[in-house]
């Protein structure tokens, strides 16, 4: 009993378990792996490596990619997907519907409000870096 209790405590009959299980892994992959299964990872994998070849040769995609690294914008997508997906956010829409019939009263009381000058100046800040970058690439 003794000599059970040290073999399973040998690092080298650990290493030899872990083996055989791996190789128990790889040969029941292999039975698995029929002619469909192949047929399919093959086209998978040829299909993976077009989309990134058609995405490496986008220089816009690319900048944008690489831009999603950056801290703000991830902050500022977070932003937006949580204003999408907020529970409030077609419940705003209907409240501001209710506000006012429309006109120019309306509008101007819209106005009042904050937030929604915040809004304002925050779109209007991009739409302004926006059209200045699009006029230097033009």
């Amino acid at each position: 009993m003794n000599e059970l209790k040290e073999a399973d405590a040998n690092p080298e009959t650990q290493n030899l378990d872990k083996l055989i299980e791996l190789a128990s892994a790889i040969a029941a992959a292999q039975d698995a792996m029929t002619d469909d299964i192949v047929t399919r990872l093959a086209a998978a994998i040829g299909e993976g490596m077009i989309l990134m070849d058609r995405v490496t040769r986008n220089e816009g995609l690319m900048h944008l990619l690489q831009a999603l690294g950056d801290p703000a914008v991830q902050e500022n997508l977070e932003g937006v997907a949580k204003a999408l997906t907020s529970e409030n956010f077609l419940d705003g829409a209907n409240d501001q519907k209710n506000m006012s019939h429309g006109g120019y009263m309306g509008l101007i009381r819209l106005l009042r409000d904050s937030e929604v000058q915040e809004a304002i100046y925050s779109l209007a800040g991009f739409l302004k870096k926006f059209n200045a970058h699009t006029q230097k690439t033009s």
